[in-house]
């Protein structure tokens, strides 16, 4: 784990207008995982869990109960049941700079979201989101790009 100056991480019920749902937690899963956080990044009670890598860029805020996913969990183990693994299905998520991600969004793995972009509360988040793009629905689609009028 990798965090810069200025990155604040706030798990108390009173530290978020909204409150915090659950304490923040940040975890690398495997040998090798990458979880980097920019300078100046605000999480409020979310979930960051890394089985390969997850970046994210400066002045980027994470609301409360957002979650940040690389990975699966599990796997079918082909005999009805399931069994735990965090590394062979992940694929790296990329948070760019000035990102807001809105409370209760969930970010998938192989995620590029742009500089700029905005999330909307409870998005699900499966695909890229362009740099200044406001994306937001499940599955979350793009409803205005920086190309838009007003962005």
């Amino acid at each position: 784990m990798l965090f810069s100056e200025g990155v604040r991480i706030h798990s108390a019920l009173r530290s978020n207008p909204l409150g915090c749902f659950q304490p923040s937690v940040l975890r690398t899963l495997s040998a090798g995982a990458r979880l980097e956080l920019g300078k100046n990044v605000g999480i409020s009670g979310a979930v960051l869990c890394a089985g390969k890598s997850i970046t994210i860029g400066e002045n980027t805020l994470i609301g409360s109960g957002a979650m940040l996913l690389d990975n699966d969990l599990h796997v079918a183990s082909g005999d009805g049941k399931w069994r735990v693994e965090c590394a062979a299905n992940a694929r790296e998520i990329r948070i760019g700079r000035g990102v807001f991600i809105g409370t209760r969004a969930i970010i998938l793995k192989g995620v590029t979201i742009g500089d700029g972009a905005v999330i909307g509360a409870g998005a699900v988040v499966t695909c890229d989101v362009p740099p200044g793009a406001l994306a937001a629905g499940n599955p979350a689609k793009v409803l205005r790009s920086r190309n838009d009028e007003g962005i």
